[in-house]
């Protein structure tokens, strides 16, 4: 998985504690031990969908453009990570597989990226439940969102 949720959860919740003071990329990239390159790249998804605000020049920065209880974490999920994933690297299997006892081979990719789809859907509904400002509040106390999790699989 691509590390862009977690820099840009990073991120939100670093510049909220920082304000109002404007926050460097560098700043939040010695935060993260990461690039400063690629938060730059992910800040500049999170500025465009107006999550962020920045500043150039010398003295510029970034700052937060909303209140964490007005992020929801499964649209930042969303926003970073393409619902659209390829499960081709997760799965074996050969379309083109003829003869007997072939079938497994055949249908296991189409099979498996169904069952990693429905899962992937699961996942991030259960996202949407929770916004930035929960996040804050199980870092400060760590069990909150277990306290508050609505199970998202039940028979």
């Amino acid at each position: 998985m691509r590390l862009d949720f977690s820099v840009s959860a990073h991120s939100l919740l670093y510049l909220e504690q920082k304000k109002p003071r404007l926050v460097s990329s560098r700043e939040l990239a010695a935060s993260m031990t990461t690039n400063p390159v690629m938060i730059r790249n992910i800040l500049s998804v999170l500025h465009k969908q107006h999550y962020i605000r920045g500043v150039v020049g010398k003295n510029g920065g970034y700052q937060l453009d909303r209140e964490l209880a007005q992020i929801n974490i499964g649209d930042l999920y969303d926003l970073t990570i393409p619902p659209t994933l390829s499960y081709a690297r997760f799965t074996t299997g050969n379309t083109g597989a003829v003869g007997e006892g072939n079938d497994i081979s055949r249908n296991i990719e189409e099979t498996l990226t169904d069952l990693f789809t429905l899962a992937d859907e699961g996942y991030r509904a259960f996202y949407h439940q929770f916004t930035m400002a929960d996040l804050k509040r199980d870092i400060e106390q760590h069990g909150y969102f277990k306290s508050i999790a609505q199970a998202p699989f039940s028979k």
